[in-house]
This record gives structure tokens, sequence and C-alpha cells, in this order.
């Protein structure tokens, strides 16, 4: 299966007002829409879809990229034979997303996954509210997200196996690997890790120049939003990040600077720390550790 990248992701939230506010900030675009909003960080008419939900605040999918109609027909064909289950999307669905053809599966962690092709572009120029210069997206995808499973065999299996994911590298700060896949150039597209249920730990968006992160830093700073790790530098991407705590809880990681994976030389590694230097968390902010 040729996965080109992660076009978008859904997520449901308590705080629709809060997630306008935080979206903001991060310098996306926002535009609201019956029960929720459309997060726009480049000419996609969305990479973010935020829905209201009182009940539950996840991921509710995660859209995945193909070529074209023919590449999701085989994908179709390759999910039977491997025993997925498929749900074609309608018309009325694939309108939703903005897309030519749309069909859903479920990973062996309970994560849903649209694959898709065909987005529909609206021709409306991005213009970040405050001042960003713009995003890394185009061939590499929208970012990448990080997952926690509580079938992280059988998910890493599926991933690969099934989807075509390729492994970049692992670090296993306990009992179980902690797997960062790719599907394109970027480094990860996805990360994979133990968890006692599935959750989202979070999901990054890279910037196009260093000062993108610092402003974005001092926004967070001046206005209180709080930092669950501060600035620093990752071993394996190499993005010079910061973390910052949503307001449904779970990380977004703001970037610059990730390398890009040449298929044809690279070899497989193990980290030993997550970080070069930085990504600590505030003294005065207990935070776990999550990769």
């Amino acid at each position: 299966m040729d996965i080109r990248g992660l076009g978008y992701i859904g997520i449901d939230v308590a705080d629709i007002d809060g997630w306008h506010r935080y979206a903001e900030l991060l310098g996306m675009m926002v535009v609201p829409e019956p029960g929720g909003l459309l997060l726009r960080i480049d000419e996609r008419p969305f990479r973010v879809v935020v829905r209201a939900d009182r009940e539950a605040e996840k991921l509710a999918f995660a859209g995945w990229e193909l070529a074209d109609q023919a590449a999701l027909d085989c994908a179709g064909a390759e999910l039977a034979a491997a025993g997925c289950s498929i749900d074609v999307a309608s018309v009325e669905d694939c309108a939703t997303r903005r897309v030519r053809g749309l069909l859903r599966t479920t990973d062996p962690g309970g994560f849903v996954l649209e694959l898709f092709h065909g987005p529909i572009l609206d021709h409306e120029l991005f213009v970040s509210p405050t001042g960003v210069s713009g995003f890394r997206t185009g061939l590499q995808g929208f970012g990448h997200i990080v997952l926690g499973t509580p079938s992280l065999a059988e998910s890493i299996a599926f991933y690969t196996q099934v989807l075509g994911f390729r492994v970049s590298d692992f670090w296993r700060p306990g009992h179980d690997d902690v797997v960062f896949l790719r599907c394109n150039g970027r480094h990860h597209s996805l990360a994979l890790v133990a968890a006692p249920e599935p959750a989202l730990y979070h999901f990054m968006v890279e910037a196009i120049t260093l000062d993108d992160v610092g402003y974005t830093l001092d926004r967070h700073h001046d206005t209180g939003t709080p930092i669950s790790r501060g600035i620093g530098k990752h071993t394996n991407d190499q993005m010079v990040s910061f973390y910052s705590h949503s307001p449904s809880g779970f990380e977004v990681e703001f970037g610059f600077g990730g390398i890009q994976v040449d298929d044809s030389t690279w070899t497989v590694t193990e980290i030993t720390k997550p970080s070069f230097w930085g990504h600590r968390p505030p003294a005065t902010n207990e935070v776990g550790s999550r990769p």
C-alpha cells in the first residue's frame, strides 16, 4: 500500500471556545462550522477537524492520503485480504471531508482510520492570525501523531505489513518500544506507544522558521498558556520544538527543522534518549514524561 502522508486528523473536544483561542495562538486559521471548527495551516481546506463532544475527548479519526482512486481501490482490496473491516464513505461523507474518495477502517488499537484521495481545494490563501510564516506540509503531509495503543505488536504489524509504513527507529524507555514510523520523507508521521487504552498523546505541526517557534513560545508565556515541555532538540528527527497543553489535555508539539529521510540510505537505529538538550518540564509544573 502506498500511503503518501498524514492528510488530516479529527479530534472530539469538550471546550470548543478554548480550542478556537488555542488554535489561533498556534497561528492556525480557524473556520467555524456547525458542531465544531476547521483548523487550517496551508492550502488545504483543513488539517484538523475539531468536533464538539461533552462526553469524550479523543482522536476521532486520522486521515491518510493516497495518490488517486486506483490506489484507494488497491488499498481497499489489501485491507479486505488482511481481514480488516471496511466502510466505503458516502457521497455526503466525502463532501464533508472535501475529498473525492474515502474509506474507513479501524487499526488493532481501536483508532479509526480514513484512507482518502483527491483533496478538494478551495484556493483560499492561508493567512496566519498571529503572523506565523507558514507550516511545512506538502509532500511530508500534515505533521505527525503519537498514539498510545493497547495492542502495540499487532499495531506495528498492521501499519508496516498492511499499510506499508517503514520503521525509522526505536526508543525503549521502559519494558516496551516506542516505534517511529514513516510513510514519506518526514522522519515519522506516526509513533506508537504501549498504553492500557487508546490515547492521543500529541500531534505535531512544523513551522517554516525557527522564529515562528520562538514567537509562538512567547505568545504562550504572554497569555499564560501552559507549556508542558520547554524548547529542545530531538535526537531522532532533530526537530527543535516545544510542547504545550491543549485545552483537551493532550500535548501539541510546535517545531522547526526536522530532517528528511532518504529511504535509499536510511538505517534503523535505537535512540537512548529523546532529546539532545531541552524539552524539560517547567520547574513549577509536574508533568509526566511522554514520547
